[in-house]
Formats: C-alpha cells, structure tokens, sequence
C-alpha cells in the first residue's frame, strides 16, 4: 500500500472513529476555535488502557490492558470502531507491555516478562505464536523497527544486569538476535541509563531519554544540603544519536537551573520528522509537549495535566496518548493539531539611559 492511500485509510478511520467517541459520550474537553482538539477514546474505565500505538494503516490501534482474565496483555481493536481482541497470551506470572508494529503492520514487537527478564518478542497480528527477539543476559526492553524495518533498537542492560541505572541503547537485525551471528550492536555508552528509544523517519537518528548527568555539576539533594550530579540525582531529558552510534546530543534542559523541576520521557519522533512529542514534567503536573528539531521551540501541547505516553499516527495527524488517574489510564486522541511554538512576547526596548554609551566607550 503506498503512502497516499495509507493517509487516505487513516484519514477515513480517524473519522469514524471520533464520530464513533461521540455516540459513546466520551469525554472531549473543551476547546477554542482553531485549537487542538482532545477526545477520549475509551469509554470504560474499569481497566486500565495504555500503551496505544497505531497501525500503518491507520485501521488498528494496539494497546496494554489487563481486561479479559486480569492479567496485562497486548490488545488490538479497529479504530473506526468494533470489538477489541486480545493478541498476547503471555503466562500469569508474566506481563506484555509496549507493544509496537512492524512498518508492513504484519506483526507487533512486544515486551514480555516470560523470561523473569524483559525480553523482546515478536507475534503476527493474526495472533499465533510469539518468536522470542533479544538473547542476552539482563533486561532488554523498548523496542521499535526501523523506518524500513530491517533493524530494531532497544535498551538494555545486559553489561550491567545489577545496576539500576545501567542501560543502553542497542541495534539488533530485524529477524533478531543471534549469538556470534547477528549480534546487538551497542549504540550509545552513557551513564544516565537511556532508554525509551525512537528512529528518526530518515533513519539516521535514535531519539532517546536518558539521566542528564553532569559529574561537574553541584545540584540540590535536600533542604540545605547539596552534591556532585550523579544519576541519582539527575532527571530524564531527551537526547537524539546518529544510528552508527556516536557521542549523544542533549536536546532539552540544557540550561536547566541546579534545582531541576522538569524532566521529560516516552519521546515519539513525528512522520515528517520535524517534531518530538513527549511526556514532560513541571513541578507535580505532566503533560504532552513538542519539541521542534529545526528551532529546538518547546512547548506544551496539553495543558490538563496526567497525560503520558504520546505517539502519532503514521499520517502526522494525531497524537494518541493517555491520561492517567492514580493507576488507571485511559486512552485519547489529540487532533487538528495546532504545531506552531507560541508567540514570545516582543523584547523591551532600552531605555535611552541604558542605551546611552559611555565616553570612551567602543
């Protein structure tokens, strides 16, 4: 299917699907003309729906619930509306999370705790059996594929299985890990644990988060008593790396004050790559927010607060996300997409006093 009529097909069951929230009555907040529009896409809060991740072909959207027989499972259910299927069927003592597709949408990678481990996982999406991905020691989580599918980062921590920060970023072969054949390659080597990776839609970069640390810098650990940043007392910022790998590049909060107050996770790189949504912290409240590649403008694209987990669409069009309540969440839909930084106020003019110079002055 070419990119025209996936745009089409999404197009079509974005609006089926909105026309669908709004017989149901689920919440859509209120906006002004010209704004973002917010609706709510699941109607029954008796479970918790996270994770949602749409297919390429805008029909399918995957998620993590624990509906069904009680224990967390990856779901699947039409965006235009109908009944929602369970895909995963990992055993009780084990949890599915993450779920991601294939760019062909026929098959989702998984994260899976079968192993007492994380370990990647891939299933069809006609359902069937899982094929085990990551082979390593440690844990291995965050999975996606390349644009063209023939690659997939993830994080791990297979070198430092013991350490709770101990993570980095990996690029296995598309069919998988093979010890001594197709073996991970490490990406990154960075102390602040990075993980919740994303390609680039150009396929040169891995969007990422991981703790800004900065061993030269004193930071506040408590009422009146400071230390040397470590990553424990660092926040998660975002970072992008090129795919070979290579020195990471810190994106945001880069001249954030020694007592941090924000910090940002779960980036999600737009279709057309111009745009990074994540869920970013400020003070208690966290909300979705873009941050621009070309300008590095970031701002807010919620401002309701317990909103987690953006992802668009393969159109560009929505951002999925969900909004949280203790431990439930549920599962909206950004639209009409407003993707301009606000106006900064004009700059004050100088006073003729300040302006004035010296004698003498060059």
């Amino acid at each position: 299917m070419n990119r025209i009529s996936l745009q089409d097909s999404m197009a079509k069951s974005l609006a089926g699907a909105l026309a669908i929230a709004a017989l149901l009555h689920v919440g859509a907040c209120a906006r002004p003309a010209g704004a973002t529009k917010f609706t709510q896409m699941t109607a029954d809060t008796t479970y918790t729906e996270t994770d949602p991740t749409p297919s390429p072909d805008g029909a399918w959207l995957a998620y993590t619930t624990e509906r069904g027989d009680g224990s967390k499972q990856v779901w699947i259910r039409p965006i235009a509306g109908g009944e929602s299927r369970q895909l995963t069927h990992e055993p009780d003592s084990a949890r599915a999370t993450t779920p991601t597709w294939a760019p062909d949408g026929k098959s989702l990678l998984y994260i899976t705790t079968r192993t007492k481990q994380y370990n990647v996982y891939r299933i069809p999406f006609d359902g069937g059996e899982a094929v085990p991905m990551s082979n390593a020691e440690g844990g291995n989580r965050f999975a996606t594929y390349s644009p063209d599918g023939s690659k997939i980062v993830f994080s791990s921590n297979r070198l430092r299985p013991t350490e709770l920060w101990g993570f980095n970023l990996y690029v296995m072969d598309g069919a998988g890990e093979k010890v001594g054949e197709r073996d991970a390659k490490q990406i990154t080597n960075h102390e602040g644990s990075p993980g919740h990776p994303v390609w680039a839609p150009d396929g040169k970069w891995v969007a990422f988060v991981a703790k800004a640390v900065d061993t030269t810098k004193t930071v506040e650990v408590g009422p009146g008593m400071t230390a040397k940043q470590n990553a424990m007392f660092s926040v998660y910022r975002l970072f992008k790396v090129p795919v070979e790998g290579g020195e990471p590049k810190q994106l945001t909060g880069v001249n954030a004050p020694a007592k941090e107050q924000s910090e940002e996770v779960w980036p999600n790189w737009s279709p057309d790559g111009k745009w990074i949504a994540v869920q970013s912290r400020t003070g208690t409240k966290t909300d979705i927010w873009l941050y621009e590649v070309k300008t590095g403008a970031f701002f807010p694209i919620t401002s309701f607060g317990n909103c987690a987990k953006p992802t668009w669409s393969y159109d560009g069009k929505t951002i999925w996300f969900t909004r949280y309540a203790g431990l439930k969440e549920t599962i909206w839909a950004a639209t009409d997409l407003v993707l301009k930084p606000p106006a900064s106020p004009p700059t004050a003019k100088k006073s003729s006093r300040t302006a004035t110079k010296k004698p003498g002055a060059k």
